[in-house]
């Protein structure tokens, strides 16, 4: 059985904004992946980007003003 992990998990309100966001953390070297909305987010958009809680700041920081995003939240996934 795989054991959880605490991970930031970015919500979005569109596809474009989480496509964005991906391509965008892949070419600031941001570590992380879109995974399917978890179910315990309210989010319009049915895609997530999933990270270490380490790189929330610089997600923060290098996408801020770039992407919208409806909220960030942290999950045992």
């Amino acid at each position: 059985m795989r054991r959880k992990k605490l991970r930031s998990v970015v919500a979005f309100d569109s596809t474009h904004e989480a496509l964005s966001a991906e391509s965008l953390c892949h070419a600031e070297g941001i570590e992380g992946r879109l995974i399917p909305t978890p179910v315990a987010i309210k989010a319009d958009c049915g895609l997530a980007w999933s990270m270490p809680p380490e790189e929330r700041p610089l997600f923060e920081e290098r996408l801020s003003g770039k992407v919208l995003w409806a909220g960030i939240y942290e999950l045992e996934l």
